[in-house]
């Protein structure tokens, strides 16, 4: 408690709505070393104050939710204090005294940006209405290697499984288990690996049973200006080959670079970059222009302040045109497309990469697992998915969601965009989803709520003991899984199973059909200036 210098402050105004003035609710606000409170002072609302949208007259934000805090010059009202937190909530406090705005700042300056893991709230959650050792184990084991790669048939004549990173030596920063071609010797795994930035070198994601073709991801060569290396030529040939159809075994396999051309000539200028296809046999290259973080983080801030300031739809449009967030959601897309209609219809295995593979690699395998594959479209898959692409491969959910205070340049919406081009496809197909897109609302907000370990590191090996201190997010959603089943959902069980003409989804990346989520982004702005699409498949 030594960052709160005065944990009640009475007397204090709070503006939901910033385009109205004088759009005020009057409260106390409470502050404890995990969230802050605002309780109204009254809940009539007679006065238009825009009470009715403070459910049961009180606000609590987890401090881990807040993204900024900027204090302001004293008014003949009081000193005001802005927050925006990452839920996209902006809320504006008024202090009648200058002092309560200060200890407030600092509070919120202190325990919103925690320095070491030790400090961050998740590690003090206790669920209130449940026995916490009848839920501490809830959802923490629900991904195993051995169930999820079984599913598609491995291992098998063209993959094994590799022990070569049981004790993360090979690749820290990739899961222990890892699978690989049958043919690929112990010498040829860890020269690629050598090879590869991070070592993270090429692994199989997931085998497309109907075709036998697969995706396999890891980060870029080290090639700089000239170097090669003959284990990692042999480790994609390998790939290449290990597909047991006769009749797709001798197709190319395609190297799907999520980065813009210019992006990976750069990164070869530095040491690193991209595939000699010279060097390589029966490979074909391809760049998709998917930006980086530092562009993505700059659209969201665009797209934040288009949603927080325009008061006409003319200034919302330009302002979503600006941002270029639907842009970049539509190449996410269209490359998904791309590697879903290699791996179905040519019967060709995909590698991806980006730079070091762990941001527009693992949205892009996954979306096209998602195209392929409806068991990822239900709950339960859905769940193996992230456990697998983003948990156990590697994503750095710890700077890319600025869970502790580190460098602001590493901070990027790269999940986030994921679950917007994941509401896409629910948008596209209803009916193919066994969830709404209230779970993806919620499972972005937990993420940054503070109350979960699910996604606290930024590997599997970060994460070990967490299941022994921390509760798993998927434990909270198959308790409340009745606020998440989409009632369109219309797949049959045999719709489920791998090689129904229906199992893959056909997606249009055609600009029309590529839509703001406003039940994401706008679900705060009461004046809410753009067309209602409601609550896709029964979101609430």
């Amino acid at each position: 408690m030594e960052f709160i210098r005065k944990p009640k402050i009475e007397n204090v105004l709070l503006q939901r709505n910033l385009r109205v003035n004088k759009n005020y609710v009057s409260g106390t606000l409470f502050t404890d070393l995990l969230t802050f409170i605002f309780k109204c002072d009254t809940t009539d609302d007679t006065s238009g104050s825009g009470l009715n949208s403070i459910p049961g007259g009180e606000l609590q934000i987890p401090h881990c939710q807040v993204e900024s805090v900027d204090r302001m010059n004293l008014t003949p009202s009081g000193t005001p204090l802005y927050i925006r937190c990452k839920t996209f909530l902006v809320l504006k406090f008024i202090f009648r005294k200058d002092r309560d705005a200060n200890d407030f700042y600092e509070a919120i300056s202190h325990l919103s940006r925690p320095k070491t893991i030790e400090d961050l709230s998740v590690l003090n959650y206790r669920p209130n209405d449940v026995s916490c050792s009848a839920v501490q184990s809830s959802g923490w084991h629900m991904f195993d290697y051995n169930i999820e790669y079984s599913r598609f048939g491995v291992p098998n004549s063209g993959w094994k499984y590799s022990s070569l990173n049981e004790n993360y030596k090979l690749c820290p920063t990739y899961p222990k288990w890892l699978f690989v071609p049958a043919e690929a010797t112990n010498e040829i795994v860890q020269g690629s690996a050598k090879f590869r930035s991070q070592q993270r070198l090429p692994a199989l994601s997931y085998l497309y049973q109907p075709t036998g073709a697969v995706i396999c991801r890891s980060s870029q060569p080290c090639v700089g200006l000239n170097k090669r290396s003959g284990h990692d030529e042999k480790m994609l040939s390998s790939i290449r080959s290990a597909n047991s159809r006769e009749s797709f075994r001798y197709n190319k396999l395609h190297i799907i670079d999520t980065r813009p051309r210019v992006n990976a000539m750069v990164n070869r200028a530095g040491g690193k970059g991209y595939e000699d296809v010279k060097n390589y046999v029966d490979v074909v290259y391809r760049n998709f222009p998917i930006q980086n973080i530092h562009v993505m983080r700059e659209s969201m801030l665009k797209l934040r302040n288009t949603v927080e300031s325009a008061l006409t739809t003319a200034a919302w449009n330009e302002g979503l045109e600006e941002s270029g967030w639907l842009v970049h959601l539509k190449i996410l897309l269209e490359t998904a497309k791309f590697i879903s209609r290699t791996i179905h219809r040519d019967g060709s295995s995909v590698l991806i990469h980006c730079s070091d593979g762990w941001d527009r690699t693992a949205q892009t395998s996954s979306l096209s697992q998602l195209i392929l594959d409806p068991y990822y479209r239900t709950l339960n898959g859905f769940q193996i998915l992230i456990e697998k692409e983003w948990l156990a491969f590697g994503h750095k959910f710890v700077e890319r969601c600025a869970l502790l205070n580190g460098n602001p340049d590493e901070a990027s919406p790269i999940f986030l965009q994921f679950l917007d081009s994941v509401y896409q496809l629910l948008y596209q197909f209803p009916a193919s989803f066994e969830f709404n897109d209230h779970y993806l609302v919620t499972l972005y907000d937990m993420l940054t709520g503070g109350k979960f370990g699910t996604f606290l590191g930024n590997n599997e090996r970060s994460r070990i003991g967490l299941n022994e201190r921390t509760f798993s997010i998927w434990g909270y959603f198959w308790e409340n899984i009745e606020n998440f089943l989409n009632p369109e959902y219309g797949v049959s069980s045999r719709q489920l199973e791998l090689g129904d003409p229906g199992s893959m989804l056909e997606v249009s990346t055609e600009s029309r059909d590529i839509v703001p989520w406003s039940t994401m982004y706008c679900r705060y702005d009461i004046t809410r200036h753009t067309s209602d699409q409601g609550s896709t498949a029964g979101g609430k």
